[in-house]
């Protein structure tokens, strides 16, 4: 594979970050751009000279320049585009989180295999140096007993809500809520460090919509559990933190983490930080994640050791039964496919 084709199913935010990340990557190039919704695809071609704009997505597909599709579409429509691609046989990037429920999730796991191609969600926190500095320092506290991981995000999508509209970012019918939006976070990170569970216990802040605004996970291991807290309503401060008994590791942020310390028990029997394990990183949010996906291409690759479909269907499952509890149902929980 000399020069990689990429093609866009979707031409919003999300797809203008990729896009200049792209931009940036020697040997890649985007072929075509599909809208998902109302976008303005034709503006963003022009805006990232992008020589061919699809009206539907079968047509982007049947593109035989494009050998990758990045799928950045509403949460319910991604297994939909993602499958049909797979099946067109094009390697697929897909947005985080990767569907709307396991089950669709599992289906689309299956559709790659079948095709032999290549199935990535775009989750970049496996790939980030300091999540590979959290790694290699969790042996250094001994025994874990509690991780607290935060992702806590005022949504801009809130104001319109509490205006009376209906943004999907709050919309059931469109995945809406924070338990997959951002619960999705710190699930994801236990999952990627951890494995998979004993136990789910849920709690969530129900909206108007029928979706939820905030709430905790909180993840049940031999030994130890984890604190997922998550709010797309309210802003926060707060870091999150791996404590064992004599030893705990603090980070900024779950996501794209800037500043990672080892703290010790002191005297005065409160942790007090002593190394700074920060490692450098550049780039945005995007960044490592569509580094490791071209560069998985590249390898001939059909799967990331570092973060594998098992724990994407994994986090999928929590967040679903996280939704159960709380009682936030999906239109596309009940479709067939």
């Amino acid at each position: 594979m000399e020069t990689i084709g990429i093609g866009l199913i979707g031409a919003g935010t999300m797809a203008e970050f990729f896009a200049r990340t792209i931009g940036e990557t020697d040997g890649v190039s985007i072929r075509a751009v599909c809208p998902a919704g109302d976008e303005d695809a034709a503006a963003f071609a022009t805006r990232f000279d992008v020589p061919a704009v699809y009206d539907d997505y079968e047509a982007l597909g049947a593109d035989k320049s494009i050998d990758a599709v990045y799928v950045v579409s509403l949460n319910t429509q991604h297994a939909e585009h993602t499958i049909a691609m797979l099946r067109a046989g094009k390697h697929v990037l897909v947005e985080k989180p990767l569907a709307a429920n396991a089950r669709q999730a599992t289906a689309m796991v299956e559709a790659a295999r079948a095709a032999d191609r290549l199935l990535l969600e775009l989750y970049p926190a496996p790939f980030e140096p300091n999540i590979a500095a959290l790694r290699a320092a969790l042996p250094r506290i001994g025994q874990l007993r509690r991780a607290v991981l935060v992702k806590n995000q005022y949504s801009s999508a809130y104001d319109a809500f509490k205006a009376g509209k209906r943004p999907a970012a709050f919309d059931p019918a469109f995945g809406g809520g924070s338990i997959l939006d951002l619960g999705f976070y710190p699930v994801s990170l236990a999952v990627h460090l951890f494995g998979a569970p004993q136990s789910v216990i849920a709690r969530g802040l129900m909206l108007s919509s029928g979706v939820d605004g905030q709430g905790s996970i909180i993840l049940g291991y031999d030994g130890f559990e984890v604190d997922c807290l998550h709010s797309k309503i309210a802003g926060s401060a707060l870091v999150s933190e791996l404590a064992g008994e004599s030893e705990a590791l603090t980070l900024d942020d779950i996501a794209t983490p800037r500043r990672i310390d080892f703290l010790k028990r002191g005297a005065s029997r409160r942790m007090e930080p002593v190394e700074d394990l920060t490692r450098e990183r550049a780039g945005n949010h995007l960044a490592y994640g569509i580094d490791a996906f071209i560069t998985l291409l590249r390898a001939g690759a059909h799967e990331s050791e570092v973060h594998p479909l098992e724990n994407t269907v994994i986090t999928h499952k929590i967040l679903d039964e996280a939704r159960r509890q709380v009682g936030v149902r999906f239109p596309s929980d009940e479709a067939a496919g």
